[in-house]
């Protein structure tokens, strides 16, 4: 399939999505190790060695686990750019798997890196996933209700194209709250 291919609100999705990935990975330039789990509140969210996590759920193989808590409580808890990162792969990794994979993707099988340079290929690599759904799809699929049937959302009661918009508002949103947390841990005292 080429860019001509897919309908104009879907190509302004995908260069959307490239843009926000490309401004988002040059905010993260140098991120350190120290700064990716950084915890700005006690309370924060983050990736925490097996065992350690202080939320009833967590998700992740190997020795690093992600929190989790289902409801949210509200207002939510902060999150650490660590937890951010894994979030935004995991919804990439999980939403491509749905859509144009074979359905079996859970949370538990993405590592959960613990430094700034494996957070940062997982985000690459989750944001990559999704995005090569583009290009997967064709384009009649793109107004399908439940072409993404990602079980933790509302993706399978929705078009396709409204999972992407979504998925590009997560990551916008996301990106945001990480580019705030860079700033507040330049300011810290």
């Amino acid at each position: 399939m080429t860019t001509g291919d897919r309908p104009p609100n879907v190509a302004a999705l995908a260069a959307q999505l490239d843009s926000t990935m490309g401004i988002l990975y040059e905010r993260l330039a140098g991120l350190t190790d120290e700064e990716y789990l950084w915890e700005p509140a006690p309370s924060c969210w983050s990736l925490r060695p097996r065992g350690q996590h202080r939320t009833a759920k967590a998700y992740g193989k190997g020795d690093w686990v992600w929190e989790y808590e289902a409801p949210t409580p509200q207002p939510p808890p902060l999150r650490t750019i660590a937890w951010l990162c894994w979030h935004m792969a995991a919804a990439g990794m999980g939403r491509a798997d749905y859509t144009t994979g074979d359905r079996s993707w859970t949370f538990d099988d993405l590592e959960c890196p613990p430094t700034a340079e494996g957070g940062m290929a997982l985000l690459r690599a989750g944001a990559d996933r999704w995005r090569a759904v583009f290009e997967e799809v064709a384009p009649e699929e793109y107004a399908q209700v439940g072409r993404s049937s990602f079980p933790w959302g509302l993706d399978p009661k929705l078009p396709l194209a409204d999972i992407l918009w979504w998925q590009n508002r997560e990551m916008i949103h996301h990106g945001a709250e990480i580019a705030m947390l860079r700033d507040l841990y330049a300011q810290r005292q």
